[in-house]
């Protein structure tokens, strides 16, 4: 993805219609009422991470199968959809398709997206931004997690990418994120659950509190819950942290022994500043079109420097990870 935004304004009248439409009750907002007419208009606080929107829970937008989303958005409205709706990583699907007028007209929806300032719009009632990379391709994001300024976190949503050659790619990016809101809160469809997959399994559940307490030397860990719908940190009152993730590409290098995890060779990775190690697996092969895999990261992080080997307390993390999850 593309990391250089600038802000864009959109049709005035294309966001009014949009800001209100799927308000719904959910956990965080207030109503407020004009004075010619009542309407609900959610009130959000964003500087807290709670969950702003029930139909958007973590455990229920996992069981969510994202391509069938992006297909149900009727991407036919915007020109001709690929025959394939292509996965990409975890919680993404993309439509490389043609636009009315034969040019490339590609579509990626992420379910899991780190947000800017979504405080400016409104999409299908959730807090939204939307930017352009200043070129041929547009971002609409809608929260459904305010952040977590304590741990620098931003706040998390669903995301749609559209890239192409008309002049303005916000307006349908803007409509196909509302479509899509209004799919994932009112008629989701299911995951199949690809045998073996990572995509259905909660990083934050997979581990007893008990393993977290031994990985961080004794301390009570004080988490957040996730850091995405894939990943879990957990941080120590001795500034130890944990974390567990889920992740689709390619593990990382190291020239340090692999660890066996019964039979899984896994990376180890430490670094010295602070004292870390991070230990790499793979899980699945080809998750998707490029031939990427599925692998699990398991990170300890020593931040104060107190007496501990990180490489020890993460390989028996990683250990009791590899034990809970399913054989690809």
């Amino acid at each position: 993805m593309i990391d250089v935004f600038r802000p864009v304004t959109l049709i005035a009248a294309l966001l009014s219609v949009l800001a209100v439409a799927g308000c719904t009750s959910a956990a965080g907002m207030a109503k407020t009422t004009s004075a010619r007419r009542t309407v609900e208009v959610p009130q959000y606080e964003l500087n807290k991470p709670e969950l702003l929107d029930q139909a958007f829970a973590p455990d229920r937008l996992r069981g969510v199968d994202v391509c069938a989303t992006l297909q149900t958005a009727d991407l036919a409205k915007y020109g001709a959809p690929a025959p394939e709706f292509t996965p990409d990583g975890l919680g993404t699907c993309a439509n490389y398709m043609k636009d009315h007028n034969g040019k490339d007209f590609d579509v990626t929806l992420y379910f899991d997206s780190e947000m800017g300032d979504p405080s400016t719009h409104r999409i299908g009632g959730l807090p939204a931004e939307i930017s352009d990379n200043g070129s041929d391709t547009c971002f609409a994001r809608a929260a459904y997690t305010g952040a977590e300024p304590r741990l620098i976190a931003a706040p998390r949503g669903l995301e749609v990418q559209v890239r192409g050659e008309q002049a303005d790619m916000c307006s349908p990016a803007v409509q196909i994120l509302a479509d899509v809101v209004d799919i994932v809160r009112t008629r989701p469809p299911i995951s199949p659950r690809v045998s073996g997959s990572l995509a259905g399994f909660d990083p934050c559940g997979i581990l007893d509190p008990a393993a977290v307490r031994d990985a961080m030397m004794g301390a009570t860990p004080d988490s957040t819950g996730g850091e995405g719908l894939y990943g879990c940190e957990w941080f120590g009152d001795n500034s130890v942290a944990v974390e567990v993730s889920f992740n689709v590409g390619s593990l990382q290098s190291s020239d340090q022994a692999p660890l066996d995890l019964s039979g899984v060779m896994a990376v180890v990775v430490p670094t010295n500043d602070p004292p870390t190690c991070e230990i790499e697996w793979e899980h699945r092969k080809n998750a998707n079109a490029a031939g990427d895999s599925e692998f699990v990261h398991v990170e300890v992080m020593n931040m104060d420097g107190i007496p501990m080997d990180p490489c020890a307390n993460a390989s028996n993390l990683a250990r009791q990870v590899r034990a809970k999850l399913p054989t690809a």
